[in-house]
């Protein structure tokens, strides 16, 4: 079976990224617990691809996305933007308080924090017993 491409020209994209893209929190050479400043990446498998293709080869590329419409969503757009990837096919989604609406993994959110709590909870008790 051929498979029927249409010519570039009648394309708007010459690659499309399907996938979430996140922040990375960037210590430099200090360590995590000990960082009182970061360097901000955006960043993800797919993103990362589109990103790639946009800068060294000067492709027309896109993501396909959703970000959360809040202060960090707006910090995540205007890094994308550096990248030059088109952002028209992100869906901004509400804030509703922890992020549930815009990730793939429904419990990952929870999950994450429910380790945090029970980490911050389990040193506070062995503080308090020491």
């Amino acid at each position: 079976m051929a498979l029927d491409i249409k010519p570039r020209e009648q394309c708007a994209w010459d690659a499309a990224a399907l996938g979430e893209v996140m922040l990375r929190l960037d210590p430099g050479d200090g360590r995590i617990r000990t960082a009182r400043t970061f360097q901000v990446w955006e960043g993800g498998g797919e993103y990362n691809v589109a990103r790639g293709l946009r800068r060294c080869f000067g492709l027309r590329t896109t993501v396909v996305t959703a970000i959360v419409d809040n202060e960090v969503g707006r910090l995540l757009e205007d890094l994308m933007l550096q990248g030059g990837v088109d952002l028209s096919h992100v869906n901004w989604v509400p804030f509703d308080g922890i992020g549930r609406a815009a990730r793939v993994d429904p419990d990952s959110t929870e999950k994450f924090l429910r380790f945090i709590i029970d980490e911050v909870i389990r040193h506070h008790v062995r503080v308090g017993a020491g």
